[in-house]
């Protein structure tokens, strides 16, 4: 195991704090090494790519362990070819503090230099990089956000925060559909886990896999792939349901046609069927209790905060996947009138 500490793209005031903090790079052997933020200890099966806990290509896939002020945060599977996140995963345990922390991107240096210098080096905002995005590729073009896949929002602490402004764990995504149903799902979801993934103890814990799939040939100054679509899922132990819930989302990656506009709330079975390659299935949560053909769109009406941003919900009579229903009836929605530092990888 070997350390680094990281390049930001910051002022030499800022860089000073954050050789403060002493923060740190490691560079991981093994998946186990980094599996306390997937559920069950278990990583997606991702066709092609992670099967089995196993990279199959390790020179193109990356496991980044997220790392801040010394404390790993969250784990990301990255894509060195396109230069985008297969998916980040994390666990949800609530919002501490509320405010999001002022835009201080960072690279990972490690994709550059396994074996660079460990000195923190500033970043230059006007430089590209072989195996990552840059700050000057999303300044190519003011139609894409930098997209995050973990969101700011769903961090508990200002440190968490912190460490999901890293340019490992975003993709170009279209402003308004990043600003809009995207950020109104991220919302709502948000909502029910605080609500509803309480333990007996009273402790919150969901367990969160969001991802892009990869365009054909669509990039970002001619670099960074732009997304065909972002997915999201959670999955948790409900103490206030006593049962096991779950939901999956999609979004094409397009601007918003209207500001009304929702996403559908799909089951996992649905979404995995989206993400499936060929006849290779892809298991967002495998070997767990997660249930495939429910989803909590039915605690929607319960989700009174303003901030919640749910969509309007009515119950579906007749339901077009059936499966196991504990309290948990399948529900339809639509609109009406029509979101220094440093990293792991192994």
């Amino acid at each position: 195991m070997t350390s680094q500490q990281v390049w930001c793209f910051l002022p030499t005031t800022a860089l000073l704090f954050l050789l403060s903090v002493q923060t740190f790079a490691e560079v991981m052997k093994s998946v186990s090494d980094c599996d306390r933020f997937l559920l069950d200890q278990t990583p997606p099966h991702v066709p092609g790519i992670l099967e089995a806990g196993r990279i199959l290509d390790q020179d193109r896939y990356k496991f980044i362990c997220q790392t801040y002020g010394n404390q790993r945060r969250f784990v990301t599977l990255y894509d060195v070819r396109n230069r985008i996140p297969v998916f980040s995963a994390f666990k949800f345990t609530g919002e501490v503090y509320g405010r999001r922390p002022k835009s201080v991107w960072k690279i990972e240096p490690q994709l550059e230099d396994p074996n660079g210098d460990k000195k923190m080096i500033p970043g230059n905002g006007n430089r590209t990089y072989n195996h990552q995005a840059g700050t000057v590729d999303y300044r190519s073009n003011r139609t894409f956000d930098r997209g995050h896949i973990f969101p700011s929002s769903y961090a508990s602490t200002k440190a968490d925060k912190m460490s999901t402004f890293t340019l490992t764990n975003v993709v170009p995504q279209a402003e308004s559909f990043n600003k809009g149903s995207w950020n109104k799902m991220e919302r709502c979801t948000k909502c029910v886990m605080e609500k509803y993934c309480v333990n007996s103890s009273g402790g919150t814990g969901g367990f969160v896999v969001t991802g892009a799939l990869p365009s054909s040939s669509s990039t970002l100054n001619n670099r960074v792939n732009v997304p065909t679509a972002l997915w999201s899922a959670f999955c948790c132990y409900s103490a206030v349901a006593e049962a096991w819930i779950a939901s999956g989302h999609w979004g094409h990656n397009v601007q918003d046609e209207s500001k009304h506009k929702y996403l559908k709330t799909e089951t996992l079975e649905d979404l995995q069927h989206r993400l499936r390659r060929s006849n290779s299935e892809f298991v967002i949560f495998p070997g767990s209790k997660c249930p495939l053909t429910t989803t909590v769109t039915e605690f929607y009406a319960e989700m009174k905060k303003k901030s919640c941003l749910c969509p309007p919900t009515i119950l579906d009579p007749s339901p077009s996947v059936s499966g196991p229903s504990h309290s948990h009836r399948l529900m339809l929605f639509f609109p009406f009138f029509l979101f220094s530092y440093h990293h792991c990888v192994f």
